[in-house]
Parts: structure tokens; sequence; C-alpha cells
């Protein structure tokens, strides 16, 4: 849902793997690394893709999150805000899910939305960082 005086040329458009390195750096994504492996777990690098994926997304589009649809801007907000302690969150609670998740990409769209606000009611408001 966005006008056609607002579509950029697609080469104007950030790429998902430019903004990937972005999002990487912005939840010490190396932090991710397992101590005696050295290794970061696949799902970590999916939660970033799935943030940066939502980053470039038109703002005025709209993507449904907890069976609701909501402005990707406010999306964008939201996910700009994210850092290490979100993710592992986020992977943590994903690690004990005791159904069938069918959409998984939905699923941990919406899972990084609420860690957000999440985290935010535990330490007492926005602001927090």
């Amino acid at each position: 849902m966005h006008s056609p005086s607002r579509k950029l040329n697609p080469s104007a458009r950030p790429s998902v793997m430019k903004t990937l390195e972005k999002v990487k750096a912005q939840v010490e994504f190396d932090k991710f690394a397992d101590l005696m492996w050295k290794r970061v777990d696949p799902l970590y690098n999916e939660l970033c893709l799935i943030i940066s994926e939502a980053l470039i997304l038109d703002p005025d589009s709209l993507v449904k999150l907890n069976g609701e649809m909501i402005y990707v801007g406010l999306v964008q907000e939201v996910f700009a805000q994210l850092r290490n302690e979100h993710l592992r969150l986020v992977f943590n609670n994903f690690q004990y899910v005791s159904y069938h998740v069918y959409n998984k990409k939905a699923y941990l769209r919406t899972a990084l939305y609420n860690v957000f606000f999440e985290i935010e009611s535990h330490h007492g408001g926005l602001g927090y960082y």
C-alpha cells in the first residue's frame, strides 16, 4: 500500500545483505558465538535476516503481526531498537516452544516485535537504552 510517487528505483533500495551487516553490528552478532565451539547458531542469523528484511520494506506497507495488520514503519521503529538481549530472549523462548510452528518466519517476526515491549516493560519503560 504505497503511492506510485513513493516508489523507489530498485537499484536505489537498500539491499537485504547490506542491511544485514548493519543489523549484525546493532545486535552484536559475534557475541552469540558458542564459547566452546566458536560458532553461532543459525537461528540468530535467521533472526537478523528477518529484521533486515523488515527494515528495507516500504514503511507505508502492511505486515501481519499478532494476527493483525500493522504498518511496516512501526515495525521498523521497533526493530531498529532491538539489541543482543532481545534476540537472546527470542532465541531462548523459541527453544522451548512445544508445538509445531507452521510459519516460522511469521512467528519469529512477531516474537521479535513483542520482545521489545516485553523487555521494556520489565525494565520500567521505554528509554532503557
